[in-house]
């Protein structure tokens, strides 16, 4: 348990911190804070992290005197579930901090303390700011109930000791530059410091730095075509330089649009607008006319975003947007910027690059990047961000290097040249390269993987490493089995959908089956190998190793989702996985389909892979798109044989789900295949049927005829819409169904 001794004393001048003892139990005297801000005003200091650890009424009573000395100031907070700020934000609408800017950022560590969030407040608080933590009492956090848990914890799973807090409430104790105001304890205030002006950093206005300066000139040139990627951590005059760009071209007679997620993530472009052109009046909310061109904002699916294709188009946080609206988008304009925040805030900033730049760079050879690096919301050496970076493991790059020869091991086992060991958990700051080689590897980690790591139960991490560098990782979940138990109906029936568990709960559902939510699965949530080290038969040993190690822990089964490419499913098909279930919608970040595979390790796995092969080609058969799996397709005639085989688990398990469909508990457009196999059982009958039986199977043949587009089936039928088409359709069920002789 941590613990932070009193300070005795007041430190001399000469001291780094002023440290004042609190008289009672209610905390430190206001005043003191209030003239410990004053003095940070009047020096034009650095920003500065302050954590407020204690009960939630001594926090929100700590929190006057920061309120007060802001109160002409912006201020913006997040999380409210025991410290009640107005105007705070849940946590799950961090993102829509992106292009604000204040002075105090105030965070709710009561309702969970996500680092992805903190780093959006923190990236909004400008110079001589602060940063404030509100914590429960420091000695308590580590073992803490956070009201909102479900982002890393699965179903009947509980964290009593979280490691990674504990971390942070050592960094908060430990480090000096650090404010810490303790219930009843400690008040350590740092010492006001000015910043130290560098005037050889000064750029002319209206430019807050070099760097801006330099990109302005690069990009301003009002005749180019092309694309250009403009990256940069936040905090760096990203957005204002995008809008002195703006108001550049449109001097120049070039209209602008800017698109993005969200709307005032865009009011800070427009303030750089105003940089250029001051006197341009806006004439309405985020639209500048003059003459007959413009700079507007419009949303990503607004209808006149693709009219002008000679404007040039403004994407910011494009990291935030699906790919195959990206690459729409930089099809139709001539000159498009994209600009994306890198490191830790949307959580796809790096896997951006790794998913989005490969295709620009096909697509486009006047493809340029741009980087901005130097600080302009606050002074460069910041100790917030320097401290969050490290705290948070976002201050390491994998390795880049040319490729380096090693031997390898069929096995997975140790060689003299590489090692393969699970990751100790003792001390989150050993996470560094291993997440920062997933986050470069995989679009969808964030920051907020380094809790998953910590404290997410039956959570593993394999890590291949030469000398010191990370080679590879491969990252697993152990999930299903007894704790299902009191679920599995319901999981298997539709009716209930539980946290985490997605295989088991996947497989479940897919076969109508509770006995396979109760199957011990070990999920691969992500592999990953460094740049340097690719083709060498690393991320295969790192199976083999895990698999081997499986063999003592009573798995049944292996499983992985990934984005379907041709690449991914050979490489899953050769270490000896399986289809399972595709995905009928593409994923909007990567525009991939999904694909769940497996691999049986036990006989009661085993025994079930002849079902899971029927069902993965019944449904693969009416995928709007079954030729991007011809990579885990057999040649050997495989397909062919699974369908045409109906066993007494097969029919059980079509006839399962259809009841499902009808009660209410799957929808039909998740049960493509078990219909088509219910129609065509009745179209060899249906000069048998009644007139009832024979109108609902015209319908269904017409709905099914329609799958992948509603749009003639709705108008067949005057329905209005897909909601009134999918109910239609599935009243029709009811008559083939509960006739004796298809169900």
């Amino acid at each position: 348990m941590l613990s932070c001794s009193l300070t005795q004393q007041l430190p001399t001048d000469a001291d780094n911190s002023v440290a004042i003892t609190a008289s009672n139990m209610s905390g430190v005297d206001s005043q003191q804070i209030s003239d410990w801000l004053l003095a940070r005003k009047q020096r034009c200091c650095h920003r500065q992290l302050v954590v407020i650890s204690g009960s939630p009424a001594f926090c929100k009573q700590q929190l006057l005197p920061f309120v007060s000395h802001f109160s002409t100031e912006s201020v913006l907070a997040l999380g409210h579930s025991q410290v009640s700020v107005p105007g705070a934000l849940p946590l799950k609408q961090a993102t829509q901090l992106l292009g604000q800017s204040c002075k105090l950022g105030i965070y709710d560590a009561f309702e969970a303390f996500r680092p992805s969030a903190l780093l959006s407040l923190a990236g909004t608080v400008a110079d001589n700011g602060i940063l404030l933590l509100c914590v429960p009492p420091i000695a308590e956090w580590s073992y803490y109930t956070e009201q909102t848990t479900n982002h890393y914890l699965s179903h009947g799973q509980t964290c009593e000791y979280s490691l990674f807090r504990t971390y942070m409430a050592q960094l908060f104790c430990s480090r000096q530059d650090i404010a810490l105001i303790k219930d009843g304890g400690i008040c350590r205030l740092p010492k006001p410091e000015p910043v130290a002006q560098n005037p050889s950093l000064l750029a002319p206005a209206p430019f807050a730095s070099l760097d801006q300066q330099q990109a302005f000139e690069q990009l301003s040139h009002v005749s180019e075509s092309g694309m250009c990627v403009l990256t940069a951590d936040r905090g760096r005059g990203k957005s204002t330089l995008l809008g002195m760009l703006a108001a550049h071209w449109l001097k120049f007679g070039k209209s602008v649009i800017i698109c993005s997620r969200f709307p005032d993530s865009v009011n800070a472009i427009f303030k750089g607008v105003r940089h250029i052109a001051p006197d341009i009046p806006e004439t309405s909310a985020r639209q500048i006319q003059q003459g007959e061109h413009c700079i507007r904002w419009l949303p990503v699916d607004h209808p006149e975003l693709y009219k002008d294709a000679e404007a040039v188009l403004i994407i910011d946080e494009a990291a935030n947007l699906p790919i195959p609206t990206l690459q729409s988008l930089c099809l139709h304009f001539k000159r498009v910027v994209l600009s994306t925040t890198m490191r830790g805030y949307e959580g796809t900033g790096r896997g951006f690059l790794t998913r989005f730049i490969p295709w620009l760079k096909q697509q486009f050879q006047t493809y340029e990047r741009v980087s901005l690096s130097m600080p302009c919301r606050w002074a460069p050496d910041d100790p917030v961000e320097e401290t969050l970076y490290k705290a948070l493991q976002l201050d390491d790059e994998p390795s880049q290097g040319d490729s380096v020869a090693l031997p390898t091991s069929k096995t997975g086992k140790d060689t003299e040249e590489v090692r393969y060991t699970f990751l100790s958990a003792e001390s989150p700051e050993s996470f560094n390269k291993v997440l920062s080689l997933l986050m470069t590897a995989h679009y969808q980690t964030t920051v907020d993987e380094l809790i998953r790591l910590c404290d997410s139960p039956e959570n593993y991490t394999l890590v291949a490493t030469h000398q010191d560098d990370v080679m590879g990782v491969i990252n697993i979940q152990i999930e299903g089995g007894t704790i299902l138990q009191p679920v599995a109906n319901d999981i298997a029936s539709g009716t209930r959908r539980v946290n985490g568990h997605l295989s088991a709960q996947a497989l479940s559902l897919y076969l109508a089956d509770p006995a396979m939510a109760t199957q011990r699965y070990c999920r691969i949530n992500r592999i990953a190998v460094s740049e340097a080290y690719r083709r060498k038969g690393i991320a295969t040993n790192l199976i083999h190793a895990l698999i081997h190690w499986l063999n003592e822990q009573s798995i049944d089964a292996l499983t992985t989702s990934f984005g379907a490419t041709e690449s991914l499913m050979r490489f899953w098909q050769s270490c000896g996985f399986e289809a399972v279930k595709a995905g009928l919608k593409r994923d909007a970040s990567s525009a991939e389909y999904s694909l769940l595979m497996w691999k049986p390790i036990t006989a009661k796995s085993r025994d079930k892979r002849n079902l899971v092969a029927q069902r993965f080609y019944q449904e693969l058969s009416v995928h709007p798109t079954p030729e991007l799996f011809n990579a885990v397709i057999k040649q050997d005639g495989a397909s062919e044989t699974c369908l045409a085989a109906e066993n007494d688990d097969f029919v059980t398990c079509n006839t399962d789900i259809l009841k499902q469909v009808i009660n209410g508990h799957r929808q039909i457009q998740h049960a493509r295949g078990s219909v088509v196999w219910l129609l065509a059982r009745c179209n060899a009958t249906a000069s048998d049927m009644n007139n009832k039986m024979t109108h609902s199977l015209d319908v269904l043949n017409n709905f099914v005829a329609c799958f992948d587009d509603l749009f003639p089936f709705i108008k067949q039928y005057g329905l209005t819409g897909k909601k009134q088409a999918y109910e239609f359709a599935t009243g029709q069920l009811t008559p083939l169904v509960s006739h004796g002789k298809y169900g």
